[in-house]
């Protein structure tokens, strides 16, 4: 018998993320990039300079550009980029990723638009603390403003606990299993999970009671050391397979717009597949639109709020361009190199498991067989530890977006008093994790459902405010970019 609670949430998380909210969140890439004559493309240059050169000289408050960049980052270069672009290509075939990358380009505008308004709308306390973040802006749209950001608010911090804490939790402790496992194949799950779980909750309380700068602080060690992991090893395998990484790159090409003609191609592997995955996903990984990096670039330290669009456009680039195209390479080169040496099509590869026992290629395991094809039994470490630290970066980000709204809400809007009620939320945030992290999907399923639903929900207020506040954030860009950029740095 049914649950009648459960199929209304699964329900309204499907109508959440389904075709209208991945159009609305691809339309507004699109009707940015028109708008500013596709900027992220024009002024790639000037983004990538500012993020190698500017050390946040000249501004008089705020943290590292470099370290929140990094803690950012660590936020979107999660489970998405392995599992997520592997879940794409499950179900619409290489050709998901060239719709993925297209996303990313596009992408880059909505988050340079993001980014600076979430610089341009703090302000200076009287205390001398910032005090900025997505609820902050979307305010200020006349009339409707203060309703749309408490909304925002409540969606932010409900949808941190499933989407930036449980989940991560549980996906750090698969990438400890795959670790565990390819140093003893007889390892206990449940003691792994068990282990990992103290030691996350551990470590993550120590960092979160620092704050921002902490985070941003540990983000700015971890995320440059498990992206150029990842690369690293990834760029490995095309390498070492150049013949095989070619007809990749042209399968992906005819994937993306006649998944049909693929050789050895899926039932089921339309056009429209094709399209739908490879945004969904690539929009899901690099959050442009969801409104919630913003939370952290209102604490950069700047000399004009145009030099955070910089950031938010190599952000992207970085994430879903560079490190989700790392997977999908690498898992299209394994199945060309694995279906041409065997005879097997893909159909039997991924669906039917012939060469896993029977079970079926989807999500970080896609990832993980394709790595294993090269590095054999050491993928496990590889990939094991890339996915613990995605996950792990992943939820110490989150959990400043999270403080950030749950402040808004209860501080700002209700008039709690501010300092108890982020003691509160930091307590509150590391309780989960070793549960989290040992239990697993089964128990947790409806609560990630629930928030992953209220993390789809979080988009509308903050596109409604993109659509309103475009014309200032464009003239704050255009300002930067035109007068500040001329210096070259």
């Amino acid at each position: 018998m049914t649950n009648p609670i459960v199929d209304f949430i699964e329900w309204l998380d499907g109508l959440v993320w389904g075709t209208p909210m991945i159009i609305l969140l691809l339309g507004t890439g699109v009707a940015l990039s028109i708008y500013t004559g596709f900027v992220q493309l024009r002024r790639f240059g000037t983004a990538w300079r500012t993020f190698l050169r500017y050390r946040g000289y000249g501004g008089e408050k705020g943290i590292s550009p470099f370290a929140i960049w990094c803690a950012i980052s660590g936020a979107t270069i999660g489970i998405g980029n392995i599992a997520g672009v592997s879940t794409a290509m499950y179900f619409g075939g290489p050709g998901a990723l060239f719709w993925m990358f297209i996303t990313g380009l596009l992408g880059m505008a909505t988050k340079a638009f993001e980014a600076t308004l979430g610089a341009w709308s703090r302000r200076i306390r009287p205390d001398g603390e910032i005090e900025g973040g997505t609820p902050y802006y979307i305010r200020l749209v006349p009339v409707v403003g203060p309703a749309l950001a408490v909304l925002f608010s409540i969606f932010a911090w409900i949808a941190a606990f499933g989407i930036g804490n449980t989940t991560q939790a549980n996906n750090s402790a698969l990438g400890a299993e795959y670790i565990a496992w390819t140093i003893n194949p007889q390892a206990s799950k449940q003691l792994v999970d068990l282990v990992v779980g103290i030691i996350m909750m551990i470590f993550v309380a120590l960092v979160v009671i620092g704050g921002l700068k902490r985070i941003a602080d540990v983000a700015s060690y971890l995320v440059p050391f498990m992206v150029a992991w990842y690369i690293f090893f990834g760029v490995i395998t095309w390498i070492a397979n150049p013949v095989y990484f070619g007809k990749a790159i042209v399968e992906i090409i005819r994937g993306a717009f006649a998944p049909e003609a693929v050789v050895g191609g899926v039932a089921g592997w339309t056009l429209l597949s094709a399209i739908r995955y490879g945004v969904a996903r690539g929009l899901f990984s690099n959050e442009a639109g969801l409104g919630s990096a913003p939370n952290m670039y209102a604490y950069m330290k700047l000399d004009h709020p145009g030099r955070a669009a910089m950031y938010g456009s190599v952000e992207v680039f970085m994430d879903t361009i560079v490190v989700c195209m790392v997977t999908g390479l690498t898992n299209t080169t394994m199945l060309i190199k694995v279906t041409e040496s065997t005879g097997y099509t893909y159909e039997e590869i991924i669906r039917k498991g012939v060469l896993t026992g029977g079970e079926a290629l989807k999500g970080a395991k896609m990832a993980m067989w394709s790595f294993s094809q090269f590095y054999g039994i050491w993928a496990g470490i590889i990939v094991g530890i890339a996915l613990f630290l995605f996950a792990f970066t992943t939820l110490l980000s989150w959990e400043w977006y999270g403080e950030v709204n749950w402040v808004y809400f209860w501080c700002r809007t209700l008039k709690l008093p501010e300092k108890p009620m982020r003691w509160v939320f930091r307590v509150l945030w590391v309780i989960p994790i070793i549960p989290a992290a040992y239990f697993g999907g089964e128990v947790w399923g409806l609560f990630w459902d629930f928030s992953d639903m209220m993390n789809g929900l979080m988009a509308i207020p903050n596109l409604i405010t993109l659509a309103v506040l475009s014309p200032i954030a464009w003239s704050v860009i255009k300002d930067f970019t035109e007068k500040r950029a001329k210096t070259g740095v």
